[in-house]
């Protein structure tokens, strides 16, 4: 089969590797879609070992990488009663080998078959539904990463919900605050085409060098919440961010009326500061939201198979898997207009 291999930052391969081998409780998928994640841009540019993926003979790995796919199942163990072949499913990167989250970033997306050990329906491997696109399924594991960001700060479907960011995370954890019923969320971001697909998946949104100055904004996208020492802020419930910009979390601390809800979801490149004062005296609750759980994971994907999300607009580019340096190079352009650039096997 052919296989990305990672070597080192700008050094990616494709080349023939040996089928895996099937054990009696393992079944192998044909991939049919591979996503590439920040985590794989940033070893692309800078460093592997920083996100957990290993090049080639490192620790004794084959390089293999990527972990969102979706495919076909292409042969099934004898003890696996579940799972047929043919079956078209979204595989758990955390779960699908036997070191879990240490195999989850080189789960191997990027080669044409991947093995999934010990597998099972409802722990590594989720049976798509026949009218569900591999376009759409695809994104279930980043939308875990966006439902895992709502879940953590208990987001309700009557609250009001402020997302900054409109990159892939931004739009997943849109589409998981739309499914459960909230209302018009409020999405930031500094990319206008971002912005207007955030509105057209139904968002309200706001462009700070565009528009009137953000908490008057909110104030009227949202009424006012009057604090008990009489100061009006903006009636937000809960900010989720998946952005990462410098002045976010302070922008964030500096409108949010008393006991409102944080997530943070973007990773920081560089140290920030902050006004403790004013999350002591706003009382509010400041969340890190690292990955996904297993809720978050069926979640995201019962939302798409019911058809409840809007992700296929997410992605914005194919490539075949022969086409895999465009493929990066794109994906890591700012100035691309990508979003969600992935490999797709049945080109």
């Amino acid at each position: 089969m052919k296989a990305l291999i990672y070597y080192g930052p700008k050094d990616i391969r494709m080349e023939e590797r040996p089928m895996p081998e099937c054990g009696e409780h393992d079944v192998i998928v044909k991939v049919a879609r591979a996503g590439i994640c920040g985590s794989d841009l940033k070893a692309y540019l800078y460093d592997g070992m920083s996100v957990g993926i290993l090049y080639n003979g490192q620790f004794g790995h084959d390089g293999q990488f990527g972990h969102e796919m979706v495919g076909t199942v292409y042969q099934v163990g004898s003890k696996c009663k579940e799972i047929k072949a043919q079956d078209r499913v979204f595989i758990n990167p955390t779960s699908c080998k036997r070191n879990g989250m240490m195999g989850c970033d080189i789960a191997g997306a990027f080669s044409e078959y991947v093995l999934v050990e010990e597998a099972a329906y409802g722990y590594n491997l989720l049976k798509l539904a026949d009218d569900i696109s591999f376009d759409e399924a695809v994104v279930i594991e980043p939308l875990a990463v966006g439902t895992h960001g709502k879940n953590c700060i208990h987001v309700k479907p009557h609250e009001n919900v402020v997302i900054y960011g409109a990159g892939t995370i931004g739009l997943c954890t849109l589409n998981a605050v739309l499914a459960i019923g909230c209302q018009k969320p409020v999405v930031v971001d500094m990319n206008r085409e971002r912005l207007l697909l955030a509105k057209k998946m139904g968002a309200v949104i706001y462009h700070p060098e565009e528009q009137e100055d953000l908490e008057d904004f909110l104030k009227k996208q949202f009424g006012v919440a009057v604090n008990p020492f009489g100061f009006e802020k903006p009636d937000v419930d809960a900010f989720i961010d998946c952005a990462g910009a410098g002045n976010v979390l302070g922008q964030i601390i500096n409108v949010a009326k008393e006991t409102a809800r944080i997530a943070v979801v973007a990773i920081y490149k560089h140290p920030i500061e902050l006004d403790a004062a004013a999350v002591l005296a706003g009382r509010l609750t400041l969340q890190g939201s690292c990955g996904y759980e297993m809720p978050d994971i069926i979640e995201a994907f019962h939302n798409i198979n019911s058809g409840r999300t809007q992700t296929p607009e997410i992605v914005t580019n194919h490539f075949k898997h022969t086409d895999f340096i465009e493929a990066f190079e794109m994906a890591a352009d700012p100035l691309s207009g990508a979003i969600k650039v992935v490999i797709d096997y049945e080109e």
